[in-house]
């Protein structure tokens, strides 16, 4: 049923990585400069050394980066553990620092068999347009001059870029088995890491929608007559979108508000982009703005790049799943659960058991 929606949807055929990688920078992101730079941290500040259930560690660093003279310095939080044996570690582009994130449960996390590195993203540059706060002037020192310079969402990144450099340093970390996770436009972000840093296995975007981990050919979202109105029930498109926040975008993007669609590209190009590694997408299934369907199709159409390649695809997509319902098979994994646009405990868990199920 899904595969003959996906042919009515008409959607520009994949291509190499690479292509479909300069597309999605030129059109959409923008191109991050290739800048010199170093970095240092402080000395940890141990927050608690027997966190929870007393083998991880709670503490956090002042992170610095110097490019071209300039130095910004943001907060990481850590949560490691103490043991010595190597593990995922997970990069979370976040919201809020750790300690008071309702999209960070870190009582539990601690539990699982990985480690984190948090930051704010806000403590990375401001989410607006703005282009002398934080990290973005040392990157852009005159701003975004030229229509392919990149915007926010890439300057996020960047620093997550940055910060799994940190990572890679810390004994306990497994380097064959990093993740980067963020939610709604720290989603995006998340997908654009990943495809611009290979050293990322694997990429999970919750709720990411328009922009993001959801097709804009296609897009209606979820019309139900039983809902409460004051919803948004349609998917957000790019209009919406750049008339809001055109500063997380390169200047290109702007031209495709008009059809709200492009004849050469779509957001399954991000998730192509991704293979042959890993990519978790996550519906909360009342965020009709984020459209679910869509998103769901957009792995669908991804899966392709994965199985061209003798992988495989998103396992066992026959059907838009209901919420509770995972695929969790395949280089691509989909689920979606029963949530308003919110980063959950539940979304977690599923990303845990992905990394759990295919890690090396």
């Amino acid at each position: 049923m899904l595969h003959k929606e996906l042919e009515r949807r008409n959607l520009p055929v994949l291509k190499s990585r690479d292509e479909m990688k300069d597309i999605m920078q030129r059109e959409v992101y923008g191109y991050l400069p290739d800048v010199p730079y170093s970095w240092s941290v402080s000395e940890p500040t141990v927050i608690d050394d027997r966190y929870c259930c007393g083998d991880v560690a709670f503490s956090y660093v002042d992170f610095t980066i110097e490019t071209g003279g300039k130095a910004h310095t943001f907060r990481v939080d850590r949560l490691l553990h103490t043991d010595g044996r190597k593990r995922p570690l997970i990069i979370v582009n976040n919201f809020h620092p750790m300690e008071s994130s309702h999209y960070f449960p870190r009582e539990e996390l601690s539990e699982y068999d990985a480690d984190y590195l948090l930051f704010c993203y806000k403590d990375v540059s401001s989410d607006d347009g703005d282009f002398t706060t934080g990290l973005a002037p040392l990157l852009l020192p005159d701003g975004q001059v030229n229509d392919t310079d990149c915007g926010k969402i890439a300057i996020w990144a960047w620093a997550a870029m940055r910060v799994l450099d940190y990572g890679l340093t810390l004994e306990g970390t497994d380097a064959d088995n990093v993740a980067i996770a963020g939610h709604s436009r720290l989603g995006k972000t998340a997908l654009y890491t990943a495809m611009t840093d290979e050293r990322f296995k694997f990429a999970f975007s919750n709720a990411a929608g328009c922009a993001g981990d959801a097709l804009a050919h296609g897009s209606t979202g979820i019309e139900l007559s039983h809902i409460d109105r004051t919803l948004r029930t349609r998917g957000e498109n790019i209009a919406d979108i750049v008339e809001r926040f055109p500063f997380w975008f390169c200047k290109n993007y702007a031209a495709y508000a008009k059809d709200n669609v492009s004849d050469t590209f779509d957001q399954h190009y991000l998730l192509a982009s991704v293979a042959p590694r890993y990519v978790l997408v996550c519906s909360c299934d009342m965020d009709y703005w984020a459209d679910p369907d869509s998103q769901q199709m957009c792995c669908l159409a991804a899966s392709a790049m994965w199985e061209n390649d003798g992988l495989s695809g998103l396992v066992g997509c026959d059907r838009y799943l209901e919420a509770g319902e995972a695929l969790l098979d395949g280089h691509v994994g989909y689920f979606r659960i029963h949530s308003k646009h919110f980063f959950s405990r539940h979304s977690w868990k599923r990303f845990i058991e992905f990394i759990e199920k295919h890690k090396d």
